[in-house]
């Protein structure tokens, strides 16, 4: 499991952090804007029925979580990669990686979903430029294998082959601009692809032949998550969504999401922010205690 900041939750952020929990990993999004975040879990159920009805879920749902964050601090402060997905102005893009880049570990890998800025632009105030690159994702995220890639004057070979690797185990495959008009592919360029990608889930369940007709590939074996070991799913799901160190050991009320830990919990009620889980407030908390 990797540990994944996604930075802006409209209609891309929201599918890049879905995308990141079908897969297992555990993210944490965050927006300004709390009516946005508000709707992320809604977006998500949503995004979940679309793939369900397509005949493109592996399993029955996605295998990390995806938690709604208030503050910026505690969105990054454990991210081993960030994605930023805000809004295509190039200050606010400027403001929000130089405030990343002093508050998140000092090898976060962070990536920049920008369709038009150059990523030198985007890292110019920020701080280890050679932790920075932009990673544009496709839409729609969940079907789409390619991800453009282009990094600053100071990107390391080994941040690119660390991000190459975190997304080739979920199906993607890099790619670098050719010119400069950005990839966006066409109605009948998306169906193909959602083809072809049925049509590998059902040869690896099993129930169908090879298809008749050529259809673009779609990456890698790593579409297809693999099942996880039992001792660790169970373990990681006891882990506190936050903090991830000590264990879940609290109902928030009145949702009753058993999410955190108590001390994690006094402080999402103190401050009067919400459950990560559902967004509702927090009015009280109840200690478990297991034999």
């Amino acid at each position: 499991m990797v540990k994944i900041a996604v930075l802006g939750c409209g209609l891309m952020g929201t599918k890049i952090a879905g995308c990141m929990a079908y897969h297992g990993h555990r993210v944490k999004i965050y927006d300004v804007n709390p009516r946005a975040l508000s709707a992320v879990q809604a977006n998500l159920e949503d995004d979940k029925n679309e793939l369900r009805q397509e005949g493109l879920m592996t399993h029955p749902t996605f295998l990390g979580q995806v938690l709604c964050m208030s503050r910026l601090d505690e969105t990054v402060e454990d991210a081993d990669f960030i994605f930023e997905a805000v809004i295509e102005d190039l200050a606010v893009k400027k403001d929000l990686l130089e405030k990343v880049t002093q508050l998140c570990k000092p090898d976060t890998i962070i990536g920049s979903n920008t369709l038009d800025f150059n990523v030198d632009d985007i890292a110019e105030r920020a701080l280890c430029k050679e932790r920075i690159l932009r990673l544009r994702f496709l839409h729609p995220v969940y079907t789409i294998p390619e991800v453009e890639i282009s990094t600053t004057k100071y990107t390391t070979p080994q941040i690119v082959e660390q991000a190459r690797q975190l997304l080739e185990k979920m199906g993607k495959t890099l790619f670098y601009r050719s010119g400069r008009e950005p990839l966006i592919l066409t109605e009948t360029q998306i169906l193909s692809r959602k083809h072809a990608r049925r049509q590998q889930i059902l040869r690896e369940r099993g129930l169908a032949g090879f298809p008749t007709s050529m259809v673009p590939g779609l990456g890698h074996n790593g579409n297809i998550t693999p099942i996880q070991d039992e001792e660790f799913v169970a373990n990681n799901e006891n882990d506190c969504a936050i903090c991830m160190d000590r264990n879940r050991d609290c109902l928030l009320c009145p949702c009753h999401h058993l999410v955190t830990c108590y001390e994690c919990a006094k402080s999402l009620l103190n401050r009067q922010d919400c459950c990560p889980i559902c967004r509702k407030e927090i009015s009280e908390i109840i200690r478990v205690f297991t034999a």
